[in-house]
């Protein structure tokens, strides 16, 4: 058996008359007797504020059973304030799942100067916990998204940088462009220089050209938030927490032209 048991429960305090004075002594909620002068509770807490019930203390005596219980702190009224420094702990500990992304082709192969629409799957986590005997909601939350689309000739950058997840395309939405979260690559790169910076592209057996290995990634920045169970806002927390989403590997090449003859009409002339 354990030699000290804690619990928390309301108090309610009583003026005994056996005392010869306003001695005041505090119980465990309930009736304080025919001895008490009067009892009384303490008022509730402040509005914006969690009430943190008295912590009593029953201690393991020589015969085997418990004594009374004693009181060891008192009240507390709880603020977000004084939680802060226990969410951030916990928050440190979240585990936030990889989310997806997609972009968006039904083929491997991409090609150049046609717009991609990527998206991801991102959504606030939450978990639900105690802290400082308080019930507290701690959620990262996706605020910023990082899209590295491998490409060393992208006229606004090596990466773009939203605070969108961006959307899948859907028969009826109007053509991919830039307003989209989407890329389009211009260039294939260099067959005739090394790797690196110029992005090595190769030739196949027909003449087209091609790159390969086009690795496309996804970095988003999830904030800290935690607020007191039922409260309806949330704090910030001045910590964030990074992810990184693979799209997968795709081969870049270039769209060729061939020219037929029309013979549609009998003419054979081309």
């Amino acid at each position: 058996m354990a030699s000290e048991v804690f619990f928390r429960a309301d108090a309610t305090y009583c003026a005994l008359a056996s005392a010869g004075s306003d001695w005041i002594e505090s119980s465990p909620s309930g009736p304080c007797g025919e001895d008490a002068l009067y009892e009384f509770t303490l008022p509730p807490c402040p509005d914006g504020s969690y009430e943190l019930a008295p912590l009593w203390v029953q201690r393991l005596r020589p015969d085997g059973t418990y004594g009374s219980a004693e009181l060891v702190s008192g009240r507390q009224c709880v603020t977000v304030a004084d939680l802060r420094a226990e969410a951030r702990r916990e928050f440190a500990t979240l585990h936030v799942p990889t989310p997806d992304l997609t972009l968006q082709t039904a083929s491997p192969t991409l090609l150049i100067n046609a717009w991609y629409p990527a998206h991801t799957t991102a959504t606030p986590i939450t978990r639900e916990t105690t802290l400082l005997g308080v019930p507290v909601q701690v959620r990262a939350v996706p605020v910023e998204f990082v899209w590295d689309f491998d490409d060393p000739f992208s006229p606004t950058g090596p990466t773009l940088t939203t605070t969108d997840p961006g959307r899948a395309w859907t028969p009826g939405d109007d053509d991919v462009d830039h307003t989209w979260i989407a890329h389009a690559w211009t260039r294939l790169g260099d067959p005739h220089t090394p790797t690196g910076k110029n992005a090595e592209t190769h030739r196949a057996a027909n003449g087209a050209k091609y790159r390969t290995n086009v690795t496309i990634t996804l970095t988003t920045t999830w904030q800290g938030q935690y607020r007191i169970l039922g409260a309806p806002t949330w704090t910030t927390i001045p910590d964030t927490l990074t992810t990184t989403s693979p799209a997968g590997t795709y081969t870049l090449t270039e769209a060729r032209t061939h020219l037929y003859c029309d013979t549609l009409n009998g003419d054979t002339t081309c």
